[in-house]
Order: C-alpha cells, then structure tokens, then sequence
C-alpha cells in the first residue's frame, strides 16, 4: 500500500503555520534511500519511480500539505521570537496502523518564516545528520529518522560553495519545546493547549486523558532518558538550543554534533560555542535548562507546584537511566546498585588519563573477560581498576548483553568526511558501505573494518560547523 497521509497539522493548527509547497532546486538524484523504514511506512511496497521527483519538488507528492511551522526559541540562553522552519517543511503525517508519523523535508527552500535563510541544505550537512541518525537508532537511542536523501543542482553558499541536497526525516513529531515558546510568546493560550493535547495524543496515546501534569511529566522523563543515552554513548548534540528539543524525547536537528573518539569530555566541537555551553559535561544541565523554559512557556496551562514537582525528577531520572545503560555496557548487572556508580566513575577516569577511545575500550573490556586477563587497555595502565571490577562482578558478568550494546562502529567525523568528499564526487559506494556497518554497529565482523578504526592525530577534527 502507498503511505497514507492524514494532514493533522496543517488541518488543525492554521493559525501557527503557512502552507506552501517544496521549492525546487533544479534536477534531483536520489542518493539514498532508508529501504528498511520505507517498508515499515509502507507496509513493503516497492518505492515509487517518482520519489525522487515528489521529495525534491518537481511533483506533488499525492496526500501531501507541506507546511511552514512558526515557533520560537532559546538559542545558547537567548531568547529569539522570530524563528521557524527555515530550512524545512512539514510535509505530512503517514499513517501506519494506529501509528502517525511526521515526515519532514530538510532544504526544501525558503519560508516566510527563513528570516534572510535561503532554506536550502548542503549535502555534507544531509549526509552528516542521515549517518548520526541511523546510528543512533541501532544503538537504541530515541532519534528522528532518515528516510531518503536527494541530491539537487543548487549551488548553496555556506562557509563555501557546497552542492544542495534535501533530506527527507521522520519523527514521532516535530513539534518543539520552541512551539509553546512562540505560543506564550503571542499569547495563544487556547492555540498552545490544544497543540499540547494533539502532541500527547501522537505521541503517547495512553496518556490522552491523563491529567496535564502527568502528560507533563512524561516529558520530562523522555528527555531524561535521551540524554542519559547521549551521555553514556559519548555523544554531543552541540546545539542545544530549546527549538532544538523535540517533545517527545527524540534526538533532533543534527549540527556540529560528535561522538567521542578519544575519552576527552570537556572537548567543544561547535565552532560557534565558544563558551562551551553545550559539551557533553554541560548537557545534562542544558536539558533541565530547557525543561524549565518549556515549563515557564506551558504555565498557563499546569500549577506551578506540579511543574515545579515534575521538573524535581529530571535529574534522578537521569541518573537511573544513565546508570542502567552503563550498567549494560560494563556488564555488571550482579553488582549491587550502590556500587556500580564508583565502577562508572573509575572507569571513565581511566579513559580520561590515558586518553583512551571512548568506543574500543569497552570491547577492550569484552575481550579481557573472555581471555580472564587484562587486554588493551586494560593491560596498558587498568589493571588496579580491573582487580576492582572483577572483585565487584565476582564472575558474574554479562558478556553477551556487552555485545549487543557495544558498538564496533558509531559515526566518527573522519569516517563521515571521507564519505562526504567521495558523494560530493559523485561516489555513493562509501556512504552506502558506511551505513551498512552504522546500522548493524555490533556485528562481530566489523571487528577488522575500516570503519571501526579510531583517527590518526592528523585526522582528529577540532571543530565543526554549525551550517547546513
């Protein structure tokens, strides 16, 4: 069956959007297509000749009301009122089941809301989001997905002349923390409390009739749990800024993000944050941050004793969440609760001093276990920290759960430049060998791949680029 659209969006909220079709960029290529998701949307259909041609504007995608959104936002701490999708379109909403999914267009052109955008991509910035991405999703980490990738004529001028692309998304929703921003912003109490009950029932069917404060506190939790997954997978989002915050808790609008090769967790990857506001350390405080600024933009709506009680269980949320991820990682289920933080700890000092890669050096600890002796890093400079773990574990360790959620592979920035430059050559093979591997990131085959190859020091990239 095709995918069926059900515009809930564009039908129910005229008010904070403006209708308005792709703008093409000339001819378009598809480069690549996410065949595993389409099926989902589509229940297997084979993907029409036209996609390509639908994605980038030249036809009208049948179902389809693309719409500009309005919302605002807090950008590193300031609050901008004049920001919306610039860069995008929400093209519609498929509808799989009982299911609805936003299917959102990345450079589809310029919207009345681009404020001087020229609302196109580039292609290195479509292929770095699509990488991250599906990468976060083999690791289990809640996350917009990547659909489909086409590549355009344009000519799009960043920090040089880069070749355009459009990116084809999909999200539980797009709605942001910065859409009850721009609503409290302009006073449209009765526009943010239905925008708010419409999320939650997308998102979380079971909670629509549940009282505000708990819908409220699902959030809260969601983004919780996302940033504790960010944490314990070395990544960093890098921009942070609250129309950034998806609010169902997905990892959402990819900029200068990393994940860490080398354990060094106060490093800054976004060019433009020169005060580090948004490093992988800050992050957890960054969240709760935001958190509050929704919290202040949906007052109108929910007591400010009951935000106030919803917002006090973000942080332990955070630590529970973080811990039972690392817990998996390091394989110490069978240690007691209250000890396995002091294991978290010691080991991530070890990564720091002896400026370990973030990723191998848990399989190092794999196959320390599996030898019964110190490996890699561990035989290196760890075994105090060893003699202590396996005091802890007592023998009872996890091997198998270790496996599949350690990673061999995870997007390293001079992997996902290698496969920018041969796209942008007109090379598609890396980037499809490359999202093979992030996909199926555990696989044991890819212990010798090229992919799972940490950086040379002449290949470490100190900083990263906020354009798209």
């Amino acid at each position: 069956m095709p995918i069926v659209f059900d515009n809930r969006f564009a039908r129910k909220f005229p008010e904070i959007t403006t209708r308005q079709p792709i703008k093409p960029d000339g001819e378009v290529s598809l480069r690549w297509l996410n065949s595993q998701l389409w099926a989902e949307l589509t229940k297997g259909e084979t993907p029409p000749a036209e996609l390509s041609q639908w994605l980038g504007g030249l036809e009208s995608w049948p179902g389809t009301e693309p719409v500009a959104q309005k919302y605002a936002g807090h950008q590193f701490g300031h609050f901008n009122p004049y920001l919306g999708d610039g860069r995008g379109l929400l093209l519609g909403q498929a509808v799989v089941g009982e299911k609805i999914t936003d299917i959102h267009i990345k450079g589809a052109g310029p919207t009345p809301y681009s404020r001087g955008a020229d609302g196109r991509a580039v292609l290195r910035s479509s292929i770095r989001e699509l990488l991250a991405s599906e990468a976060l999703h083999a690791l289990t980490i809640p996350t917009t997905r990547a659909l489909a990738l086409i590549s355009t004529q344009g000519k799009i001028q960043r920090e040089r002349v880069e070749p355009g692309a459009m990116l084809a998304r999909t999200a539980t929703t797009h709605v942001r923390f910065g859409h009850f921003e721009h609503c409290f912003h302009r006073g449209l109490e009765d526009t943010m409390h239905n925008l708010w009950q419409d999320t939650i029932e997308v998102t979380w069917p079971h909670l629509a009739d549940a009282d505000i404060a708990e819908q409220f506190s699902q959030v809260v939790k969601s983004t919780a749990d996302m940033i504790a997954a960010w944490q314990a997978y070395g990544f960093i989002h890098g921009v942070m800024n609250t129309d950034n915050m998806s609010l169902a808790g997905e990892t959402f609008d990819f900029g200068p993000y990393a994940f860490l090769d080398n354990y060094q967790p106060e490093k800054i990857f976004n060019h433009t944050d020169a005060g580090g506001r948004y490093g992988l350390l800050q992050q957890p405080g960054v969240g709760l941050w935001n958190l509050q600024r929704l919290a202040q933009a949906v007052s109108p709506l929910i007591e400010s004793d009951k935000l106030r009680a919803a917002l006090d269980t973000y942080e332990p949320e955070l630590r529970e969440a973080y811990l039972n991820r690392m817990t998996k990682r390091l394989g110490m289920s069978s240690v007691p609760a209250n000890e396995r933080m002091q294991l978290v700890g010691g080991w991530l000092s070890l990564l720091e001093v002896n400026q370990a890669d973030y990723q191998l050096a848990f399989r190092d600890l794999i196959d320390s276990l599996e030898a019964r002796e110190p490996k890699g890093l561990l035989a290196q400079s760890g075994e105090s920290w060893w003699q202590e773990y396996n005091k802890a574990v007592n023998g009872k360790t996890d091997i198998d759960v270790m496996k599949r959620v350690n990673p061999w592979v995870i997007v390293r920035t001079h992997h996902a430049q290698r496969v920018i430059d041969a796209a942008e050559a007109g090379d598609d093979s890396l980037l499809n060998d490359y999202m093979q591997a992030l996909m199926n990131p555990f696989a044991e085959s890819l212990r010798e791949s090229v992919w799972a190859k940490p950086p040379t020091a002449e290949e470490q990239v100190s900083e990263l680029s906020c354009s798209s």
